[in-house]
């Protein structure tokens, strides 16, 4: 999250902790509105983790599982 804090310094004129509370609220807004299993990932993204490979794994992963029950 260090690097959207400094963003909202840089580019907006925040200071260290206007930027931080405002970062920790629009966390815990979209927490709010996101199902549990997808906080970790909120919070993976917003510590400017690449979360491609991530995905990709679990979709390839999911399309395994629908696949194999289906084949005969």
């Amino acid at each position: 999250m260090n690097e959207l804090i400094q963003s909202l310094q840089q580019k907006i004129g925040l200071t260290s902790d206007q930027a931080s509370d405002a970062v920790n609220h629009v966390m815990d807004y979209f927490k709010s509105k996101l199902p549990d299993s997808l906080h970790e990932h909120l919070d993976a993204a917003a510590s400017g983790t690449d979360l491609t490979s991530e995905l990709k794994s679990k979709a390839e992963g999911l399309l395994s599982s629908i696949t194999s029950k289906f084949k005969m």
